[in-house]
């Protein structure tokens, strides 16, 4: 009975908070990670805050710590 209780648990939170990869959390719609980081890493020029926002704009945000 307690299996199944933590199973239900991790399958919600798995809907409530989307997706998780590497330390970002993405919203329902948002790219695929791989190509997300991708994209961002070639426009971002190894600027971090520039990356955020770029990851932003395609549904993903940093996973708070």
């Amino acid at each position: 009975m307690r299996t199944l209780a933590a199973l239900t648990l991790v399958a919600l939170s798995a809907c409530t908070y989307g997706p998780r990869e590497k330390g970002w959390t993405g919203s329902p719609g948002a790219q695929s990670y791989e190509t997300a980081v991708a994209s961002c890493s070639q426009s971002s020029y190894n600027n971090t805050d520039q990356f955020t926002v770029c990851m932003a704009g395609r549904g993903w945000t940093r996973t708070p710590r």
